[in-house]
């Protein structure tokens, strides 16, 4: 097949040539190169995102095209999904209709402009089923696997940083088959669109410390050293974090991250010196080194060394001592049991 035939196929609806030829031309353009070519549409349609969450539904003709932007934070979307509901008439008439993805259109599309240049990337035609869905990766983490009722379209290279809020898809339909019923040039398409979101979520930790002079400390996120960890990015999943350092106690956490969601995670940071708490019964008189001590149900700090703990309930003392370590948390507890006996 020559080049200019090649072209001319490219340029307007194939015409004086027989449906079989007609096929087997749009498969072997399908497989050629990227190429430029100026071309026509009847009208564009434009498909707008605001959210990675949003669907859109739209009735196209089969001379028409869509324009697909999309939000300009794409941190959670690596695709495209199209969901195609064909009428009977293009169904009937299989692979008539073709639809086609073009790269670096000129100029920029409106619905008053009907006339374009672009690179053309994809070629494919409408089998003969009542549905068919697209899927058009934008990167690399696109994770939706071939299957045998969809059709994914080829990455390319230049898709990849590129603003989709602005310079956004172009999916054009249009007629390549001679011979069909003059009512298949009114068949409409309904076509819905939404992102395809990645496994992706994040991670917003903050860290507290004890004090205003804040000490030296790492965060490892599965064992991996965390700089940027306000903002960061992870794959959906349980995960681990632990906050390491010699001025502070380590602290160890599990977290959950939802796809396309953000996980807020606090850490309070607890110097290294020796707690302890005291459990006992309410009317207790408890004294630390011999001085009394008000009871709360949070642990208090002391200093590295020997204490001792007295409880004092009625008649009855006792005293515990503690060797207390840094970086270590100590409870003394005072039981009060009673038991039963019985006696002939």
């Amino acid at each position: 097949m020559s080049v200019s035939l090649m072209r001319a196929i490219g340029h307007i609806p194939i015409s004086g040539i027989s449906k079989k030829f007609a096929v087997f031309s749009l498969i072997f353009l399908a497989g050629l190169s990227a190429f430029s070519e100026n071309f026509r549409v009847r009208k564009l349609i434009p498909m707008e995102f605001t959210e990675i969450t949003e669907k859109i539904t739209v009735e196209s003709g089969i001379n028409d095209a869509v324009w697909i932007t999309l939000p300009p934070d794409l941190t959670y979307i690596s695709g495209v999904e199209l969901q195609l509901k064909v009428p009977e008439e293009i169904v009937t008439w299989r692979d008539s209709v073709a639809y086609m993805l073009y790269e670096k259109i000129e100029p920029l599309p409106t619905v008053k402009n009907k006339n374009y240049y672009g690179e053309r990337v994809y070629l494919n035609t409408i089998p003969g089923n009542f549905s068919l869905t697209l899927y058009i990766p934008i990167s690399d983490d696109f994770s939706i696997k071939d299957n045998p009722y969809s059709v994914k379209l080829p990455i390319s290279e230049s898709y990849k940083d590129k603003d989709f809020s602005k310079s956004g898809i172009f999916l054009r339909f249009m007629m390549v088959m001679k011979g069909v019923p003059e009512s298949l040039e009114d068949a409409i398409l309904k076509i819905s669109a939404k992102p395809v979101l990645n496994g992706k979520g994040a991670l917003n930790l903050t860290t507290t410390p004890p004090a205003s002079d804040e000490k030296k400390y790492s965060v490892f996120i599965d064992d991996l050293p965390a700089s940027d960890y306000g903002n960061k990015i992870l794959s959906v999943g349980e995960h681990h974090l632990s906050v390491v350092s010699d001025s502070y106690r380590n602290e160890l956490r599990t977290f959950r991250i939802d796809q396309a969601k953000t996980t807020v995670l606090s850490v309070r940071l607890r110097g290294i010196e020796p707690l302890l708490r005291i459990i006992c019964p309410r009317d207790t008189n408890v004294f630390l080194d011999d001085s009394s001590l008000k009871v709360t149900s949070e642990p208090i700090v002391i200093t590295q060394g020997e204490h001792s703990v007295k409880f004092i309930l009625g008649d009855y003392e006792v005293v515990k001592t503690v060797s207390a370590q840094n970086g270590r948390t100590y409870s003394v507890s005072l039981n009060v049991d009673a038991t039963v006996s019985e006696e002939e």
